[in-house]
């Protein structure tokens, strides 16, 4: 292989060196100053960080207080970095102790709690404003707040009730004296057409409808809402539907109740007065008794939602008879 031929080569190898050599370069955790290497750090950021506080709890009670800082994290050590700025791999807390301070409000210092070594940390803000006041505590009566948009067309609640319907509140004085209700609020579901139970959260507010920083015990409740479902009663009709075996006429329907209960938006009930109530005969060749199943329009209920009959056979007169009846008529 000549001069000529082997330049091509040498220049692409010579190319990929200088192309490792920049990588390495920039990516290698030190720089230069003054001649001095020096460890690069890399930066991240924990966001919303949660204030952890120590006090006194039984005594006192802590609000308006910021709840979550952001935290800037610097490290040389990327992986140390990548995981300390996850949430759920962390082992860093933000801290506020306020074991010596009393009544009152304060600027506070924050601190880092488990911090790892090989890792620099600045909290952003590093100071909140607290306000500590002595814990009072009272009973309030629940009060259920069901939205009116979550139940179907047609439909609404006759009652609704919360269990335990008493709680108890916990906060400063001030804070506890602004309470004007403690409410359940249901509002989440679309198209209820049916009584429901769920557990939903407690909110305190003021008369203004603003919700308070306050304790709740328990936080949570049981509420049971009730449906008044317009409803009316209409008539059965019984209908012979399918095939007449031969030899039968025709039938008659015996019902045990001639009348049923259908509920549901009051605007579609309004229009219907009866039903009808469609008996196959095709396998029916002597008097038989049975339930049949109601069938209504997909937004109705029936109560009850089937009706039980007996079908009589009706016969036709044989030949037999037709030659016998006949032969009397002519003497």
């Amino acid at each position: 292989m000549d001069k000529k031929e082997r330049l091509p080569w040498f220049l692409k190898i010579l190319s990929l060196f200088f192309a490792l050599l920049l990588f390495f370069n920039a990516n290698a955790p030190y720089k230069e100053e003054n001649g001095i290497n020096k460890v690069r750090e890399l930066e991240a950021t924990a966001e919303n960080v949660p204030v952890n506080i120590t006090y006194n709890q039984e005594k006192y009670f802590v609000s308006g207080y910021q709840q979550s800082v952001n935290v800037e994290l610097k490290s040389a050590n990327k992986i140390l970095l990548d995981k300390e700025s996850n949430a759920e791999t962390r082992s860093f807390s933000v801290v506020m102790d306020l074991t010596n301070y009393k009544e009152g409000t304060y600027e506070v210092p924050l601190e880092i709690s488990g911090k790892l070594s090989g890792i620099n940390t600045k909290i952003s803000p590093d100071k909140i404003h607290v306000t500590i006041e002595k814990k009072k505590k009272n009973t309030f009566k629940v009060e259920p707040a069901v939205d009116s948009k979550i139940f179907a067309e047609g439909y609404e609640m006759s009652e609704a009730s919360v269990e335990p319907a008493v709680v108890e509140l916990a906060a400063g004085a001030e804070m506890l004296n602004e309470v004007d209700r403690v409410i359940a609020g249901v509002s989440d579901k679309t198209n209820v057409t049916s009584d429901f139970s769920e557990r939903v959260k407690l909110y305190a507010i003021n008369k203004k409808g603003e919700p308070l920083d306050v304790q709740i015990n328990p936080e949570n409740v049981r509420v049971e809402i009730k449906l008044n479902v317009p409803s009316k009663k209409i008539k059965i009709n019984p209908v012979q539907s399918g095939v007449i075996p031969q030899g039968i006429k025709n039938y008659t329907f015996s019902l045990k109740h001639d009348e049923i209960s259908i509920m549901g938006p009051k605007e579609t009930i309004d229009e219907i007065n009866s039903v009808d109530l469609k008996i196959d005969t095709s396998n029916i060749r002597e008097t038989t008794s049975s339930s049949y199943l109601v069938v209504l329009p997909k937004n109705l209920k029936a109560e009850p939602d089937s009706v039980f009959v007996t079908v009589i056979p009706q016969y036709e007169a044989s030949k037999s008879t037709k030659e016998t009846k006949s032969s009397v008529d002519k003497k």
